[in-house]
């Protein structure tokens, strides 16, 4: 019989942030992994007991709500067996949903289990993400911008953002009433625990107003502190991670923590298979090209059909696997941050994009002996990684400074194959360079 269950159990809408969610916990040193697909009960069972957050991995942001609800429903039906209390789906922390594409208001009104109050945080001040008065902002270079003014976030070719008010986009997505509690009240514990219970026992549901790391501490400790007597589901990104796992963290003795690796050495070579629009991952890709990396470009219109798909990879194989044994980073992209490019995606699944680029990865893992991979977008990302045939993952290294944390695959033949899932948005321009020197001293 099992004597302890995890603290928080978490379904991650796609691979990427997923792993971003993980990691969050991790650099508390809480006991965390991240499972790719879904394991025995009794499996789940045996290794939980040794867990203080157990996540599945998703691509429920790619979904219609059809196919959300037959993803989704068994993972969270999986945590709640396990006596999880405090579940959490995992969101990007751009908030971006749409009615019939990754809808996450579908998932707090419809799958949610019964008798979990709901509450919303989309605040990430870590990643320059920041929501105050009900409205949600987003750092873009030196700026900070509005979301629906954001010009990745607003044009995203899957789920544009037209709308910052949180509420007002949550009213597109789902009939539940939704309350904000803003930053004055967020700011004084007793008045925003007082609020919670307030609005929760009208059957409303919460969204929260968070600007700096310290509202979300307040947050963290005030939702902690309700579960005890009502199980919480929260509709949350990355931000509520890191500062609950740090509130659980602190209650824990220093030997019941994980060591938390903060520098990742150098790799051999570099594998990069992007699919993300980003003007972002644009900048990073130039930035590497310039260096003298190989880039290959993957064209979504030529990708019709799986022929077409098949086609594609056996051209493509031979020119990758030559710069790896050449010892030349290479990357593979979809797009480099354009609108040219970002328009090709419109009409390309991205689960096509996803599986040539797990067929990839593993090629250059049993061909070449490839050390490191970074994929990066995350629809695309989500899709490699589930194809690939691993079973899970773990945080090797949590990198502080540009949240490229440095995953180890397990399982499907690739044990100990070192990935890093980036987002579109995330690193500086010199990001894959980084991942490639290392970041020891």
């Amino acid at each position: 019989m099992r004597t302890k269950r995890p603290l928080v159990g978490f379904y991650g809408d796609d691979f990427t942030g997923s792993s971003e969610n993980l990691a969050q916990f991790h650099r508390n040193g809480l006991r965390a992994r991240l499972y790719l697909k879904m394991p025995s009960t009794e499996v789940l069972h045996e290794v939980a007991a040794h867990l203080d957050v157990v996540g599945f991995a998703g691509t429920a942001r790619a979904l219609n709500n059809a196919e959300i609800a037959e993803e989704v429903r068994p993972a969270f039906e999986a945590l709640q067996d396990l006596g999880c209390t405090f579940l959490q789906y995992k969101i990007c922390s751009t908030f971006d949903s749409a009615p019939q594409v990754g809808n996450f208001g579908y998932v707090a009104e419809t799958i949610a289990p019964t008798g979990f109050d709901k509450v919303v945080l989309a605040a990430t001040p870590d990643f320059g993400r920041y929501t105050a008065f009900g409205n949600h902002y987003a750092k873009f270079g030196s700026e900070i911008v509005r979301l629906d003014r954001h010009p990745s976030m607003s044009n995203h070719p899957r789920t544009p953002m037209k709308e910052a008010d949180l509420r007002e986009h949550l009213e597109t997505l789902c009939s539940l009433q939704f309350a904000n509690i803003f930053l004055p009240e967020v700011r004084d514990q007793g008045i925003l625990s007082a609020r919670l219970r307030e609005l929760l026992a009208q059957s409303k549901s919460v969204v929260f107003d968070g600007v700096e790391n310290s509202d979300l501490d307040n947050i963290a400790i005030a939702l902690w502190d309700h579960h005890r007597s009502h199980p919480v589901f929260a509709v949350a990104a990355q931000g509520l991670a890191q500062r609950l796992g740090k509130h659980l963290a602190d209650q824990k003795e220093p030997s019941d923590l994980a060591e938390v690796h903060t520098s990742m050495s150098p790799a051999s070579n570099l594998l990069v298979l992007s699919g993300s629009c980003a003007i972002q991952t644009g900048r990073q890709i130039d930035t590497a090209a310039q260096a003298g990396w190989a880039t290959i470009h993957l064209d979504p219109s030529k990708l019709s059909d799986e022929r077409a798909a098949n086609e594609t990879i056996e051209l493509m194989k031979p020119e990758i696997m030559g710069n790896l044994a050449s010892n030349r980073p290479t990357i593979v992209y979809t797009a480099r941050g354009n609108d040219m490019d970002r328009a090709r995606f419109e009409d390309i699944p991205p689960q096509r994009i996803g599986s040539i680029y797990a067929r990839l990865m593993i090629a250059a893992r049993k061909q070449m002996g490839i050390q490191r991979v970074v994929l990066a977008g995350g629809d695309s990302s989500s899709y490699a990684v589930r194809t690939s045939n691993a079973d899970s993952l773990a945080i090797k290294v949590f990198d502080r400074v540009q949240h490229g944390h440095l995953c180890e695959l397990m399982g499907g033949g690739l044990d100990g194959l070192e990935t890093l899932l980036k987002g579109g948005q995330i690193g500086d321009d010199d990001y894959f360079i980084r991942v490639l020197r290392g970041t020891e001293k």
